[in-house]
């Protein structure tokens, strides 16, 4: 259907085809990188989207240069810059050369982003809630870095949290059945993890409604803006809308509880957005909160997701390592009292798990990539690259290459062991730098108390090993990982 759109679309463009190329002026007397802009105006997209980003960015590795390529995605002109070299180059330059770009797409999507902040309505003490920080209210990375949510003493304090909701998962979810798909599964339980740390959120209906929009959410937030039914774009808008208004109603609620000062304040997320003020006092209003919340949902949701789904398929696919990783669980369990949840001391001891967890990040990356915007005129590699031009970086320059993994097709988590550990700016699936996925050790502890659960109360088999990977930015399981368990 998308196909068919794009064709008119294309069909009706093409006398503007003409005009644009007469008035198109190149960079004169500016060495640009070699490549290609495709399309006038979608430029390469097409390409980009439907052939997979990780197929793209390999084949004009190949065709132009290891290092550097221009393209054109989203209407964007873009260098993509590749190898160890290239990520250390970007993760040193953020906020220097670089600074965040969000692609069309996610821009039309949350509106709210362009609304000016609101005067923040009277809230309780600080001492009742979150700290209030003086922080723009633009970047939500900056809201959530501030008062540390993301900082090991407060992921402790999440642990019980997060082994409780699994554990009733598996009881709820698992039990009792022979047979099941992995990634919806992984998907309700990732949201209502996240739910319950950031909004405080318990009601399962209210969590229910939500997971049947991110889905489309995550894949229209990365797709050619064409806004007809039965695109992506048009998905995802009417997700986002009725996301939204349902984040709205949290976020009234929360509020609510907040002015009349009845009982614990909840110390997450949703209360310091609400409390959160800049320098001028002004605050967020509902719906810039929740496409905040939103966009911070769908980082902890989908990302996740996908991890677990393809541990489950690649460990259920190699008997050797699923026995290290159960011996391993083991003996964490055979040092704790029953009943007693996982604490931070035990994160420390899940080695080899978390070894088996890299690989399959390097394998099936569950973000392909991110977007930069080029803030001064810089040179790399010989070649120039305008202020104004976007960059692309992915994780896919490195993952797969045989100069910095050896063997790098196959499955194997020993390659992270001792002094096989990979080079530096070779592995980065969190990225670097400023811009270093605050969520990182937020996920790590998701997954590690999802494997320590799952691997103690069953094996199973995967029923489809060719099963294929769709999807383009966030890649998904085509059948959604179906397998068969066996209890212990």
């Amino acid at each position: 259907m998308e196909f068919l759109y794009l064709s008119i679309i294309l069909a009706s463009l093409s006398i503007l085809i003409t005009i644009f190329s007469l008035r198109h002026r190149s960079n004169d007397g500016v060495k640009l990188p070699p490549g290609s802009f495709g399309w006038p105006i979608i430029g390469e997209s097409i390409e980009f989207l439907f052939g997979k980003p990780e197929n793209f960015v390999n084949y004009r590795m190949t065709k132009y240069s290891q290092e550097i390529f221009k393209t054109k995605i989203f209407g964007e002109k873009t260098a993509v810059i590749c190898g160890p070299n290239g990520n250390k180059f970007l993760f040193s330059n953020e906020r220097k050369i670089f600074t965040g770009f969000l692609p069309h797409s996610k821009q039309k999507l949350f509106l709210s982003s362009k609304l000016e902040p609101v005067a923040a309505p009277p809230v309780p003490p600080p001492h009742a809630v979150v700290a209030v920080a003086a922080v723009a209210a633009d970047d939500v990375k900056e809201v959530i870095r501030t008062p540390g949510f993301f900082k090991p003493e407060a992921l402790s304090s999440y642990l019980g949290i997060i082994d409780s909701i699994s554990q009733q998962h598996l009881k709820t979810q698992w039990e009792g059945k022979d047979e099941l798909k992995v990634y919806p599964l992984a998907k309700t339980l990732t949201l209502s993890i996240a739910c319950r740390i950031f909004l405080g959120m318990e009601n399962p209906d209210r969590i229910t409604r939500l997971v049947r929009y991110f889905d489309d959410v995550t894949l229209g937030l990365h797709s050619i803006m064409v806004n007809f039914p039965g695109t992506n774009f048009y998905r995802a808008g009417k997700a986002v809308d009725a996301i939204r208004r349902e984040l709205m109603a949290v976020v009234r609620e929360r509020r609510a509880a907040m002015l009349g000062g009845g009982g614990a304040m909840k110390q997450d997320i949703l209360s310091h957005m609400i409390v959160v003020s800049d320098p001028t006092g002004k605050g967020m209003g509902e719906a810039e909160i929740a496409d905040k919340i939103m966009g911070l949902l769908v980082a902890g949701y989908a990302n996740v997701a996908v991890t677990i789904s393809f541990f489950m398929k690649f460990v259920g696919e190699s008997p050797d390592i699923y026995n290290k990783v159960l011996s391993e669980q083991l003996e964490i369990s055979k040092d704790k009292k029953t009943g007693k949840l996982l604490d931070w001391n035990d994160m420390s001891k899940m080695k080899y798990s978390w070894n088996v967890m890299c690989e399959v990040m390097r394998v099936v990356p569950p973000q392909q990539g991110t977007f930069r915007e080029v803030l001064t005129d810089f040179t790399y590699a010989g070649y120039t690259i305008p202020k104004g031009w976007k960059v692309y970086w992915t994780v896919n320059t490195t993952n797969k290459n045989s100069k910095y993994f050896r063997d790098p097709e196959k499955f194997d988590p020993s390659r992270y062991e001792g002094g096989e550990a990979p080079a530096p700016y070779t592995y980065v699936p969190f990225g670097g730098g400023p811009r270093l996925c605050p969520g990182k050790e937020y996920a790590r502890l998701v997954v590690l108390t999802f494997i320590h659960n799952v691997v103690k109360k069953y094996k199973w088999e995967v029923l489809f090993p060719k099963e294929k990977v769709l999807g383009d930015m966030v890649p998904m399981p085509e059948k959604g990982v179906p397998i068969r368990l066996h209890p212990h």
